[in-house]
């Protein structure tokens, strides 16, 4: 590991503070991302997902909330809750889980995300 500690590297990433930790991305990371159905396999392709996030981040306001964080030797379990605001608005909530695993280089070599957000859904009664 590079200078820091699995919960502090998966802690970053949680709370989209992606430029930090993409020097903590395996090569052949693995990003599962269940709400959306999404599978992005390999370092290039997670870090362009990632600037796309952050330029959403950057048109709203973020409130992060960490309810807990667990940790067992090479995995780490971070959950909670993001409000993102514009304006004066609320556009999502999302109450997630994410689950990182990290090889014996201290990098992340996959990341399971589970998220349950509160967009607008659609109505499929007629």
């Amino acid at each position: 590991m590079i200078g820091q500690n699995y919960k502090e590297i998966a802690a970053l990433f949680s709370s989209g503070k992606f430029s930090e930790v993409e020097n903590y991305l395996s090569d052949d990371i693995v990003w599962n991302i269940y709400e959306e159905k999404q599978i992005i396999s390999g370092k290039k392709p997670v870090i362009e997902f990632m600037k796309k996030i952050g330029n959403y981040f950057d048109s709203v306001t973020t409130k992060f909330e960490t309810f807990g964080i667990l940790e067992d030797s090479d995995k780490v379990a971070i959950y909670g809750r993001a409000e993102f605001i514009r304006g004066s608005t609320t556009v999502n909530t999302v109450y997630s889980c994410d689950i990182y695993i990290f090889n014996p280089f201290g990098k992340i070599k996959k990341v399971h995300s589970y998220c349950n957000s509160n967009r607008p859904q659609i109505n499929l009664k007629r």
